[in-house]
Order: structure tokens, then sequence, then C-alpha cells
């Protein structure tokens, strides 16, 4: 028997083991939690198995002697609502997922048990990789006067910032070169523009997507290393707010210069992402910005109706050439709280490790087919896993190893059953020419997204928000009217308005609590400090 087949056995027959043990004698203990609805669309149930009893809450009680009792569960655009009111009735159950003001709000009224023994006793070594892999501030957020108060949900960040995507073939038949640098990029979205690169004859296509909310231009923002809304340190090491610096008044001019060319769409301000998404799908758009996942959607959209389409991702490219940097927020979902009091505090961080042992550590096929995906439905049987963390650099670890096991320097043995799942779609592409699958080489494999990640990465192209804190008292009363003033403010300058329109638009934000907000944020700083 090969020694893959006996790890897997001695792991199939140490679940048995234990759910025997459990069957006879050993003590099962209770804990309650609250949570979300699966998504039907991807998670379907077998007769009798439902949100509250299925594979998991079965493996918790078989494996870990847990009898995990959901009060309730809500579908997520309802969470917030429901959590909260949960929350003004003092009726909490013995762990759940709070969000940050939340957390918050329950670290001040002292209803929180202090996990910071808990943590270093009970979590494995596998989940404080996965916690302390993003760095220290999701564990550090959740500290309060050397205490750790919650699990920090962790989520991608590093990973999901801003690729460069620009239409290749429309490049190739251009005669473009490669860009370089961002003078470089405005050439191309020049040209995609004028020089009719979808050959029909009509003067009908842009060079850059933009939408009204102005997502699709964080990475054209982070190319003129402007970082609109997030906070970052000035030169004196004080935080300011990243809208009203002066280079995102230069990155605003280039913006009104292309509109002005005819380069953006004349109604972006009236197109939400999934309108420019359709722009892009329908072949009028050929420049935008946006995170890995990008093939999958648009992309793949675009794909389906015109198998000839090709996409190359690019690392950002700045005004002056140098390195970018791409900003995100800190890494954090939510936080899993504790109720204070709780007998069995333990139960969150042994529901956790088995989540992160099963999805990110296990190589069983026969395990991740029934915890993981059914290979043979494609039921998202993982999304009813409770305690869930996110680890920061999967999907490049996924990446890794698939190209490895291509190119025939990694055994397939060393995949999980996500990266086998990874695998066969890329494989499906290559060598099947399996159209559907384009989006899953195209981020996975060589020359595909990863290749950017992995170059911003190995050179740090970071910058983080500094300011991840509780909303202030003023923000919570302004900052709705701040964005909508700079929603405007950014609109209008695009479209034409005096580029000093910028100025005035810092004069106000400040005025109408801004500048109160940056010393609010500030002092939280030197605390955090």
């Amino acid at each position: 028997m090969s020694v893959k087949k006996i790890l897997v056995l001695c792991l199939v027959l140490s679940f048995i083991l234990s759910s025997i043990c459990i069957t006879y004698g050993a003590e099962i203990i209770e804990v309650t939690s609250v949570r979300t609805i699966p998504n039907p669309a991807t998670v379907k149930y077998p007769p009798g198995d439902s949100v509250y009893n299925n594979v998991w809450t079965r493996l918790y009680e078989s494996e870990l002697g847990i009898r995990l009792k959901y009060l309730w569960a809500v579908d997520s655009s309802q969470w917030e609502q429901k959590t909260n009111i949960m929350i003004a009735s003092g009726d909490l159950p013995d762990f759940f997922q709070a969000s940050k003001q939340q957390f918050y709000q329950l670290l001040d009224a002292g209803l929180l048990e202090d996990l910071t023994d808990v943590y270093k006793k009970y979590a494995s070594p596998q989940t404080k990789k996965v916690l302390t892999e993003h760095g220290p501030e999701p564990l550090a957020s959740a500290t309060v006067n050397g205490r750790l108060m919650a699990i920090p949900f962790t989520a991608l960040a590093k990973e999901g910032v801003p690729i460069l995507f620009i239409r290749s073939d429309w490049m190739k038949k251009l005669g473009l070169p490669e860009p370089k640098n961002m003078k470089d990029v405005l050439k191309i979205s020049e040209a995609f523009t004028k020089k009719d690169p979808d050959g029909n004859g009509k003067n009908d296509t842009f060079g850059i997507a933009v939408d009204r909310d102005f997502a699709w231009l964080t990475g054209f923002f982070n190319s003129y290393y402007a970082y609109p809304n997030i906070w970052v340190k000035d030169k004196t090491g004080k935080l300011v707010y990243g809208s009203i610096q002066p280079e995102v008044k230069t990155a605003l001019k280039t913006l009104q210069d292309m509109y002005k060319d005819g380069q953006i769409d004349p109604e972006f301000g009236t197109k939400i992402t999934t309108k420019v998404a359709e722009s892009i799908v329908a072949e009028k758009i050929g420049i935008l910005y946006n995170g890995f996942p990008t093939p999958l959607y648009p992309l793949q959209d675009l794909r389906n109706r015109n198998p000839k389409a090709e996409w190359k991702p690019y690392p950002i490219r700045t005004i002056d050439g140098r390195l970018p940097k791409l900003q995100y927020s800190l890494p954090v979902n939510g936080y899993w709280v504790v109720k204070k009091g709780c007998k069995h505090p333990e139960a969150l961080l042994k529901i956790m490790n088995l989540w992160v042992d099963i999805f990110y550590f296990n190589k069983s096929d026969e395990i991740w087919a029934r915890y993981g995906n059914d290979p043979d439905t494609g039921n998202e049987i993982w999304q009813n896993a409770h305690a869930q963390i996110h680890r920061a650099w999967k999907n490049l670890e996924e990446a890794y190893k698939v190209r490895g096991v291509l190119k025939g320097t990694t055994d397939i043995s060393e995949l999980t059953g996500d990266d086998k799942g990874v695998l066969y779609r890329v494989r499906k592409f290559l060598e099947e020419g399996d159209n559907s699958c384009w989006c899953w080489n195209k981020i996975y494999n060589e020359g595909g997204c990863f290749d950017v990640v992995d170059f911003y990465k190995k050179r740090n192209c970071y910058i983080m928000d500094q300011f991840y804190g509780p909303l202030t008292n003023t923000m919570t009363e302004k900052m709705p009217i701040l964005d909508k003033l700079q929603d405007e403010a950014f609109t209008k300058i695009i479209k034409g308005a005096p580029i000093e329109e910028f100025d005035k638009f810092v004069e106000e934000w400040k005025r109408l609590g801004g500048d109160t907000i940056t010393k609010e944020v500030n002092n939280w700083y030197t605390l955090r400090k």
C-alpha cells in the first residue's frame, strides 16, 4: 500500500474512532450560534439535511464532541439587521460573527469573553498560521489593552489588489507595444478609442472602464500614487485622508483629458459596475483595473461571446516607472466573538481548527468530496462549515502548485481538493480546448493573473489603510455627506469642470467635518501606537 493511501486511511479511521469514542460515553457539550444561509444556487441539501443539520454539524459532534445549535439562520442580506436586533436585546448565543462596529459595541458593553488564554491553548499551529500570515494587523485589531477579545475573520486583501487588464488582441491588431509606464497605457487607451480596434468601421469603443462610483478606477489612481478613500501617513507620520491629497488632483486632470478626448464613456456617471461590465462584454472597452477574479467575470462572458477575444494582465504601471503601491484595507471581514461567561469558549477554536484542517490542508479526495466540493454535482458543501477564516495567499500558492503539476515538478498528491479542482479546469482548457475554462487558465497558469500577484508580493507593492478602528462619532454623522460631496466633485471634474474645483472640494470636505474626523482618526492612531 502506498504512503498516500496509508495516510488517507489513517485520517478516515481517526474520524471513525472519534465517533466511536463519543458514542460510548465521552462528554458532548452544546454551544449555540447564529449564521447566514449558504448560497442556495451552489449548496444543495440531501433529504433530511438543512443548514441546521448537515455533514459539518454532525462532524463537529462526532469528531469534537461539540453539538452546535443554531438559534437562527438568515439570508446574508438580512444578517446585519438581524444581528443588530439580537445585540440590542442582549440575548446572545455562545459565539457568532460580528461586524467591526458590532465588535466594538459589544466590547464597550463588557459583553465579550477574553480569548487570550483560550487562543494560546486551543488554536492549532495551522490556525495560528492562517491568522498571522496576513501580517500582525488582524490580531492587533482584535486586541485591546494586550488582551485578545475576538478572533478576526481574516479575508483576502493583498491577493485582491488591482491588476491592469488590456485587450491584447486589440493591441496586436493595432501594432501597439506592451506598456512599460503610464504614458504607454494612455497611448493604448487613445488608440483603442480612435483606431477602430474591433474593426466594425464605427467610432464606438472607449479606452478605459469607468463607473459612477469609481470602483473600476482604484488601480488608475494608484498609478499616480493617489489613494482615495483610505487613510495614509503623511511626511510627519500623521494620518491624512487619501481622497483630498494633491496626487488625486493630478489623476483627475488626466481623466478629464481622457474624457474630453472621447476615451471614457460619456454616460459613466449613471452606470453602476455591472453596467460597465456589460460594456466590456459588448466589446466597447479595452482597458480595465480590477482584481484577479476578473477573468471569471466579466471577461469569461466576453470570451463566451467571442472566443478569439484575448486579455493580458499586467502589474499597475506608474507615471514615473517606479514600482506601484496598491491600496488595500485591513484583511478582516468581521470578528468571531464569544459571549462573556460562555462555559466552553474553546469550542470556537476547535471548530475553527477543523475548518482550517479540511479546507486548507487536507489532501484526501474522499474527505474533500464529503466536506468540501462534491466532484459529481459541484455542490459546495464547505459553505456549511462555521467559524471560517481565510488564508492570505491561498490562491497564489494554488497557482504555484497547479503550474508545478503541469510542468511535472510537483506531484499531484501534494494538492488539496480545491487545488485539484483548479487543475482540472486548467487542463480542460489546455488539453480539450474547453473555452468555458479559459478564465481558470488566465487566472492560474503562466502568463495569467498570478504572475502579477507574485510580482506584487515579491516587491511588497502595497499600502494599507492605516485606520481600522470603530467609526468615530463624526464619521457616523458626516461621512455619508462627505462621500457624496466627493463623488459629485470627481464626476464634475472628469466631465470638464475647472481643475480648481478640486481645491474647493478639499476646503468644503474639511469644513463639513473632515477636519474633525482627521483629529479623531489621529487620536485613535496615537492610542493604537
